[in-house]
């Protein structure tokens, strides 16, 4: 476990996000000097150099990220002002990135995933950029359950004082209702209302049933040219068994970030009283996205 690991497993949310904003720059230039090296020995093979991903917390975009830069050259960057929003507001799901963000990763082969909404601003600058972009989100339901168990089992997460003092899932999952489950609904409307041929949406359930076919679709969006062997490696490296599992010496099952993927987990824990509420704020949303066909769930 490293230092910064360390520190966020010891220390109270407060120091541990002083300490993540603190880092949040070193790590970029850390990261993007890897990217830059990533181009220089691989950037001739591809066409786009930046792979871009939009992604509800909980919703698989760390997995759709590892399996990208999975591609040869490709690494992971985090830009610090995403970190720096994340630790103000408790979250970057509404965060809008600055009229640089793809422009510094110039001469890199980056893999750049962010929570950020669809807003007028984020959907410009990557229009600007001539980017092909992926947008991935799930069933709000197992969002919530998810977000509930992981925060629950994250000390260094802003908000981890406040659902740590629940004792049930339930009690997680009406905090949730009240505070995110809005706003991540307002999300991916947003990102519908902007889509053009740029973007690329997938449901997190259709790349777990398929992650095949929807990797091979997603790099061709990417305009990238990648053979099926090097995509089979790179699914079989990066499958959930594999991830779940694949822990270092020293960390225990809560410290896996990928805990079950599963889709319907929903149902082991909302009665009769949550799915009425999540009925209220979402019923309209599941149905009109294909989660359920009507309210009779």
């Amino acid at each position: 476990m490293n230092k910064e690991k360390l520190a966020k497993k010891f220390l109270n949310p407060f120091l541990s996000g002083i300490i993540k904003t603190a880092l949040a720059y070193p790590r970029f230039l850390k990261q993007l000097n890897v990217c830059k090296q990533g181009f220089k020995d691989f950037g001739t093979q591809y066409n786009q150099k930046v792979l871009f991903v939009a992604g509800l917390p909980k919703s698989g975009t760390t997995w759709l990220e590892k399996m990208l830069f999975s591609l040869p050259g490709f690494h992971e960057i985090m830009i610090p002002e995403a970190v720096y929003y994340e630790q103000r507001n408790i979250g970057s799901h509404d965060f809008d990135f600055p009229s640089n963000t793809i422009s510094r990763l110039k001469g890199s082969l980056a893999v750049l995933k962010l929570h950020v909404h669809g807003s007028l601003n984020n959907a410009e600058i990557l229009k600007t950029a001539g980017l092909n972009y992926v947008v991935l989100f799930r069933d709000l339901r197992d969002v919530a359950v998810s977000y509930y168990f992981y925060v629950k089992n994250t000390p260094w997460h802003p908000e981890y004082k406040t659902y740590n003092h629940f004792n049930s899932p339930s009690e997680g999952l009406h905090q949730f209702a009240k505070t995110l489950l809005p706003e991540y609904k307002e999300w991916v409307y947003s990102w519908r209302n902007v889509a053009d041929a740029n973007c690329l949406i997938i449901k997190y359930e259709d790349l777990k049933s398929d992650t095949l076919g929807h990797l091979r679709n997603i790099t061709k969006h990417y305009k990238l040219i990648i053979t099926d062997e090097e995509l089979n490696r790179i699914v079989d490296k990066n499958s959930f068994k594999t991830l779940s599992t694949g822990r270092k010496e020293g960390e225990s099952n809560n410290e896996s970030f990928f805990r079950k993927g599963i889709s319907g987990d929903w149902k082991n824990h909302f009665d009769d009283e949550l799915k009425e509420i999540y009925k209220k704020e979402i019923g309209d949303f599941l149905i009109a996205e294909g989660y359920e066909k009507n309210d009779n769930w």
